[in-house]
């Protein structure tokens, strides 16, 4: 299978390099998007210096700028063994030296795909630190294979290339020079576009319509550039413009940071490739503190234009941040992870932030607080948890998984009788009540209508559905839907009914009656005795076996749940 980016599979720690200590900064698995998270001078640019260290094989480590006093620099690589490694160790049809299968290469393709780690000190020589199991190996001969795997396996950062884009950058008036090279910093970006727009050697619709085209798409909503120009003053200095239909040309080097910015950006993944030759399954992309005199609803799609230009290139992509809007972006998507860097005042860390605790000490850490983030995406408040089991089940078929609880929603539980307590109108026209607002501005409401058979008539022989809400219901309803927010009642008693039997006879059988009607009260049915009157216990198993199929067709419960997941989308601003 071929790698979705160059440090696939690939871990780096390093320890006693610049503001890292003995515990070390690590990249536990480099994956195709990394965040690196902290405060300012917390350690970020540091890990990608290390990236770069061993992108240089060490070459560039220079002790009075980058080692602690007093401790070794030690940098762990871990990487997954490839055949073509390990058939240069263990050679196909060579026998003894230890070995005692007939041949080697029988002995040693047991080890494909398995984890080598390796470490390295400030002579840069190799050694291994943990690998395969080499016990079947006579004892005076392992020390031999153990030195093969140390210098033989491939270098997983061989040939790499680190495109980086710092966090002090400038766009600037330049003098004509024919040497273009783009600085980390943004030296260099008006020598590019000079030679791009006025050189037959190079394609001038790279600037003049495939950048502008970029432009546009992050900028998309906020402006929109006609024209990208270059001019030459009487100086021989020569300026990059941008052309706006409401205010003329202007001058990029007079222009806000954010726009220089994302120029800059720009210019490293459309140009520089092009001038340079790059070959994109071999380069490291590293933009560091994006959000510098961004909005977030920009930095959000700068973040999604680099991610599309990284799923198609293949490049591995590296962003420092102390956005709380990196965590969110980073925390929607599979291809991405986010590493926390923190420093203590006397030694930076950094560690995966892969669970609830850690998110929130990222938080506290940036001093980000509720307040500050304003609120989550949406809550969707429901009676109780075995409803959120089943809405939670139907809004993954619907949305085809596209749609995540604490991703994308959050469900909340008002508590039957509790719902009389809790109000949609604004904060400050309630006293008492508790406000959905105040919790979340995005609120949907799931409420059972519980709508029965009841017996009417001399006798009570005439039985019909008690169809009207009650006044709680009633005004909850006219609430919400004030405020553009959605309500659910369902069209049957409780959100139970919304299973087809056929799922019910998946679970119990043919034991499950073919007649039940909408407003059966059925967790305490006879047919569901096994679960003992427990929701939770049946939502659990009909979540396990109910497919789209199942509820296309049944009551309206495709339609409210498309009206649902519309909503969703709209307070997540998924198109």
């Amino acid at each position: 299978m071929k790698p979705t980016h160059p440090l696939e599979g690939v871990g780096l720690t390093v320890k006693n390099f610049k503001s890292f200590g003995e515990e070390g900064g690590s990249f536990d698995d480099i994956q195709p998007i990394n965040i690196l998270i902290g405060r300012n001078n917390s350690g970020k640019s540091a890990l990608i210096d290390a990236i770069e260290l061993c992108i240089e094989k060490g070459k560039i480590f220079d002790p009075p700028m980058h080692a602690r006093s007093n401790a070794s620099l030690r940098v762990d690589i871990k990487q997954l063994l490839d055949e073509e490694s390990l058939i240069k160790i263990f050679r196909v049809g060579a026998q003894g030296g230890g070995i005692h299968a007939r041949d080697h290469w029988a002995f040693g393709r047991q080890f494909v795909g398995q984890r080598l780690t390796r470490y390295y000190g400030p002579e840069w020589v190799p050694k291994v630190e943990a690998g395969p199991d080499l016990t079947p190996i006579n004892p005076q001969s392992r020390g031999h294979y153990h030195d093969q795997l140390a210098k033989t396996v491939r270098w997983p950062f061989d040939q790499l290339r680190l495109l980086r884009v710092t966090a002090e950058r400038d766009v600037q008036p330049e003098n004509k020079t024919d040497q273009l090279t783009l600085a980390p910093g943004g030296r260099g970006t008006t020598n590019l576009i000079r030679a791009f727009i006025n050189s037959v050697r190079l394609p001038r619709e790279e600037v003049e319509q495939k950048l502008l085209e970029d432009l546009n798409s992050i900028y998309r909503g906020d402006s929109i550039f006609s024209r990208i120009a270059c001019q030459e003053n009487d100086n021989g200095i020569w300026e990059i413009y941008l052309r706006e239909e409401a205010k003329g040309d202007i001058r990029l080097s007079q222009s806000g940071s954010s726009l220089k910015s994302v120029f800059i950006i720009l210019c490293l993944m459309r140009l520089v490739p092009i001038v340079e030759n790059i070959d994109w399954s071999k380069v490291v992309v590293a933009i560091e503190e994006p959000e510098n005199n961004l909005h977030p609803s920009l930095l959000r799609r700068l973040l999604n234009f680099l991610a599309d230009i990284r799923q198609e290139k293949g490049f591995t992509l590296v962003v420092t941040t102390h956005s709380p809007v990196g965590i969110d972006w980073s925390a929607k998507r599979s291809d991405s992870q986010i590493v926390h860097v923190k420093h203590d005042g006397h030694a930076a860390v950094s560690r995966p932030a892969i669970s609830y605790l850690q998110g929130r000490d990222i938080l506290d850490d940036l001093d980000i607080r509720a307040s500050d983030i304003l609120q989550a995406n949406g809550v969707i408040w429901v009676e109780g948890p075995s409803d959120r089991i089943y809405l939670r089940r139907w809004i993954e078929l619907i949305s085809e998984g596209q749609l995540k609880e604490d991703v994308h929603y959050t469900v909340m539980f008002y508590g039957g009788k509790l719902l009389s307590r809790l109000s949609a109108r604004a904060p400050d026209e309630i006293d008492d009540s508790i406000s959905l607002l105040r919790i979340n501005r995005n609120s949907a409401v799931i409420i059972d209508s519980d709508r029965h058979i009841r017996a009417e008539g001399k006798g009570a022989r005439k039985r019909k559905p008690r169809l009207a809400l009650n006044k709680t219901k009633t005004r909850i309803k006219k609430e919400i839907e004030s405020v553009t927010g959605f309500l659910w009642v369902t069209s049957g008693r409780e959100i139970e009914n919304y299973t087809p039997i056929n799922v019910y006879e998946q679970i119990v059988g043919e034991s499950a009656p073919k007649n039940i009607d909408i407003y059966t009260k059925l967790p305490e049915h006879s047919f569901l005795n096994k679960f003992k009157g427990s929701k939770i216990d049946i939502a659990h198993a009909v979540a396990s076996k109910v497919q789209a199929q199942d509820i296309k067709t049944h009551l309206d419960l495709w339609e409210q749940l498309e009206a649902l997941c519309s909503h969703i989308r709209r307070w997540n601003k998924l198109v």
